[in-house]
């Protein structure tokens, strides 16, 4: 089961920024948030995953891309936080559902009351 989900996006003056996560005890440094981002974007403009080992943790991303090709908003990353024993594998096809849901509703705020739901199907994977 994933730590958590975290919802990020880049803005040029400050660098990440955590819009949300989940759940809300969470730590999440700005430096993690740095490493996710710049997975995507020193391979990519376009829409997209990638996946870090870290000292206690892995990560699996969708990145909705940058510029002429992205999917429904530019510029964020929506990432699962999991353990060092998990298989970044087994989370690929349900992130990119989970990354549809979050992205298809930033716009209009909807995506905070639904990322809990989101976490918790998280668990029958």
């Amino acid at each position: 089961m994933p730590q958590g989900i975290l919802v990020l996006r880049w803005d040029n003056e400050i660098g990440p920024v955590l819009i949300a996560s989940y759940p809300e005890n969470l730590k999440v440094t700005n430096n993690l948030l740095t490493q996710v981002y710049s997975a995507h974007r020193y391979s990519s403009l376009t829409p997209g995953f990638s996946s870090l080992t870290l000292k206690n943790n892995k990560v699996v991303s969708f990145f909705s891309g940058l510029g002429e090709k992205y999917v429904e908003v530019e510029n964020y990353v929506v990432a699962l936080l999991l353990r060092r024993d998990e298989s970044v594998a087994k989370y690929r096809g349900i992130l990119n559902k989970i990354a549809a849901n979050i992205l298809g509703n930033i716009e209009n705020n909807k995506y905070k009351k639904l990322i809990p739901k989101l976490y918790q199907d998280l668990s029958r994977v």
